[in-house]
């Protein structure tokens, strides 16, 4: 028997060798060339790829095509299976690939119909910027072609890449206005619905547009709203069982966001400005970006053009970077790019426009499911766009976006890379076709500027943080704003331009944007305050600023919990005198090794989830048509509600507070008691730090889906620092995805960090370079570094 184990023992283990091998051996097929001569077709010259040790590739050519063809070849090679997720992502395609699990997404996703807005683009390209994506296509299908066997990951999936299209691009852009842009609409969904069942006082309460740490650029006077009291809102009209068994989670503070900022050259010692930009997104692996440096000779003047920075699989430009005269950033502007239009629907699919009625365009949408019979879905949509429901009620809404029009997106970015000034390049930004994005930028001559980039439509002044009656749409979306009526600000008196997703402008450049939900401000004020600190700047003193990790915004928490826990409340329980040592001793960080900012922080979220809740179900309940399903955690979906609770906090109003509590007191020592006990008790509260909450999660999409070896498709697990609030923007799955200080013809001494490495191979030398220098937040160099692997690209014969 023992002898039959033992053989059956070693059979098996030979069968995991096999299979080891095996799967090595097709992961290696799949991995690219690095060096040597390829002859491919689309090219019209030679084409030389350098890479560094890191992965970061020269791409040295004749024409600006070549060098897309080049870039396509290695977006294919290195990333061809994120391309892929990207473009049916944003297309509705995704269960083709991975079967139903992605159904409902894709179902949501059809309405826009962005395939058909993507090949629209195309067609409205210009011939010259069409010749790029040619090329680019063809090179991204070559480079496919190329490899020995298909990327691992169609392995996994039992399953075929598709070709790339030109309009596969503007999906993948698509795809970002998605992460950058509300296509849920929230913050007009939740005032729409409050504004049928409370007053305007009320609401703007709830959503304030001011906040106390408002730091806009242009400054200007908004009001502070005050607390309504209980004629307008009385929590404590209901008994205290009407708040029982409240539902809902906390949604984590969606505006990560991003940070720039640039000082002009009166700040520096060489007289030249100096970007900084952390563009913070959700993390995954391969990471967003791929760095590159373009070399070629200017179409027009002959002149080098030598460019640095990254590159998004999928499309062939230089997203941020330096071209040695000009360097540029980008963060979300969070303005307002979509809007609800409130339908006044009739019988026969008849729905009202200021012309009379209209009739619904009805369509239908086959959703392939791998593995299943096709799926299909019906839709309906109006001149505005299409159907969309409220969550909250049965109101029905047209969902208006600007990237549903093919006239906002192109690759108009690219003519960054010969831009000399801060002037030419603002030019550029506001005819370029992205989601709209702050711009800052500043040249080698030591000017600075910021602007939106992408396309702005002109607005009527109404208030779009509302639905918009039907009557007024069409007047609201008139054109798009001409670029000389865009809002600009160029060298400002203070020698300094931050952005963070806040307000940056006021007055009538506000109105011109709107509001699409703004970041609070703590991030913004906070980079202000620093760089107004500085007499002098250079890459290291900028990197400090986004390396800020002091916990102002939860001092005000912090505070609260001081004052509530006095010493006689102390005395009752251990836990609460173990809580308030560790917060009263805090370091005022929010450090992986510190206890006490963990302790404010799960407090905060811990109360944030009871009021909001208790707020949820009580104007809910003000409506005769309020859905069934909806959480009563809702409210958190309106703008600014955390300024709203900590006036509360802080006022204690009594009409505010649930009937479940005789005090303000009362709720606050109820949540620290709950803090301690889901931490584990007194005991465990020492072993509770920042880090231990805040671990890196950077996980390909596939990882969890392989027993035990998906483990080494993800990025080490190690804990960070920082918070949302605060410069050094970091939560486990999503923060800084690249950063950039460089001073645009001293790239020398530039620094870039980027979470992971050049590849999305396992077995690549470049999987996981760069994540260290990330995470530790080393001076790594912006430039590529010396040439460790030569590729030659000829055209074939």
């Amino acid at each position: 028997m023992a002898v039959w184990l033992r053989r059956g023992l070693l059979l098996l283990l030979c069968l995991l060798i096999l299979i080891t091998l095996s799967v090595c051996v097709l992961l290696q097929r799949s991995l690219p060339l690095l060096d040597g001569e390829e002859s491919v077709q689309g090219l019209q010259s030679k084409v030389l790829i350098e890479r560094d040790e890191m992965g970061v590739p020269v791409i040295v050519g004749q024409q600006r095509t070549d060098i897309a063809f080049a870039l396509g070849y290695l977006h294919a090679q290195e990333r061809f299976f994120q391309m892929d997720l990207n473009r049916r992502n944003s297309a509705g395609e995704l269960s083709e690939l991975v079967g139903g699990v992605a159904l409902k997404h894709d179902k949501s996703q059809r309405k826009h119909r962005f395939r058909r807005t993507a090949k629209q683009a195309v067609a409205l390209m210009s011939s010259s910027k069409l010749s790029v994506l040619d090329a680019y296509t063809k090179g991204v299908n070559q480079g496919l072609s190329n490899l020995d066997s298909k990327p691992f990951e169609y392995w996994l999936l039992n399953t075929e890449p598709q070709p790339w299209q030109n309009e596969d691009t503007f999906l993948t852009v698509f795809s970002m206005y998605m992460d950058l842009n509300d296509d849920e609409v929230k913050l007009d969904n939740a005032k729409g619905f409050l504004s049928r069942i409370t007053s305007k006082e009320v609401i703007d309460f709830l959503s304030p547009l001011r906040t106390r740490w408002d730091s806009p650029i242009e400054p200007g006077f908004y009001p502070v709203p005050p607390t309504p009291g209980a004629d307008q809102v009385n929590l404590r009209e209901n008994p205290p069982e009407f708040y029982t068994a409240l539902t809902g989670e906390l949604i984590e503070d969606a505006l990560i966001g991003s940070n720039n900022w640039a000082v002009s050259g009166q700040l520096t010692n060489h007289g030249g400005a100096i970007v900084e930009d952390d563009m913070h997104l959700s993390h995954r692996v391969p990471t967003i970006w791929f760095r590159a440096q373009f070399r070629y000779p200017d179409a027009k003047t002959s002149e080098p053009v030598k460019i640095t920075g990254v590159t998004l699989p999928g499309a062939p430009i230089i997203v941020v970077g330096s071209n040695g005269k000009v360097a540029w950033g980008f963060t979300n502007s969070t303005a307002d790019w979509v809007d609800l239009v409130e339908l006044e629907l009739g019988e026969n699919d008849l729905y009202m426009t200021p012309e009379g009625p209209e009739r619904l365009t009805v369509w239908n949408e086959t959703i392939r499911v791998k593995g299943q019979d096709p799926v299909e879905v019906e839709y309906r949509g109006t001149r505005w766009g299409p159907v969309v429901e409220s969550p909250y009620d049965s109101t029905q809404y047209a969902l208006r976006w600007t990237a549903h029009d093919p006239q906002a997106t192109n690759i108009n970015l690219m003519n960054l890379e010969t831009v000399g000034s801060v002037d030419e390049a603002i030019a550029v930004a506001n005819v370029s076709g992205i989601p709209p994005q702050n711009f800052t930028v500043g040249d080698a001559a030591g000017n600075i500027g910021w602007t939106i980039a992408g396309r702005v439509p002109t607005r009527s002044g109404l208030d779009t943080t509302y639905p918009l009656p039907w009557q007024d749409a069409d007047s609201h979306w008139r054109a798009w704003l001409s670029p000389e009526n865009y809002p600009r600000i160029v060298n400002p008196e203070s020698n300094r331009i931050w952005t963070a997703n806040a307000r940056i402008v006021s007055g009538e450049n506000y109105k011109k944007l709107g509001n699409g939900g703004y970041a609070l401000g703590p991030r913004q004020m906070q980079i202000r305050d620093a760089l107004m600190a500085l007499d002098k700047a250079d890459e290291k003193s900028l990197l400090n600023i986004a390396l800020d990790d002091r916990a102002h915004y939860q001092e005000n928490l912090r505070q609260i919990i001081l004052v509530t826990l006095d010493e006689t409340v102390r005395s009752e329980k251990q836990g609460r005198q173990a809580f308030y040592q560790f917060v009263e001793g805090w370091s005022g960080k929010a450090s992986t090794e510190d206890v006490g900012y963990r302790l404010v922080r799960e407090f905060h979220d811990a109360l944030k989830l009871k009021v909001v809740k208790s707020l949820g179900r009580y104007f809910m309940s003000q409506s005769d048509d309020a859905k069934t399903d909806v959480e009563d955690s809702w409210l958190q979906k309106v703008n600014h509600e955390n300024e709203m609770l900590l006036r509360l906090y802080q006022e204690q109003p009594m009409n505010w507070l649930s009937s479940e509590y005789s005090s303000w007191n009362e709720l606050f020592l109820e949540t620290i008691d709950e803090v301690v006990v889901n931490l584990g008790g007194v005991d465990k509260l020492s072993e509770a730090t920042w880090g231990q909450r805040n671990t890196a999660k950077i996980n390909h999409p596939l990882s969890g889906a392989i027993p035990v070896l998906g483990q080494f498709l993800n990025m080490p697990a190690v804990p960070l620092e920082g918070d949302i609030w605060m410069p050094r923007a970091q939560r486990p799955s999503g923060g800084v995805s690249e950063r950039m200080i460089v001073a645009p013809g001293h790239e020398e001494t530039a620094v870039f960090h980027m979470p992971g490495g050049q590849s999305g191979h396992p077995l690549s030398p470049f999987f996981k370079k760069g994540y260290m220098d990330w995470v530790e937040a080393r001076e790594a160099p912006f430039l590529p570094g010396d040439t460790q692997y030569r590729l030659t690209l000829h055209p074939a014969q």
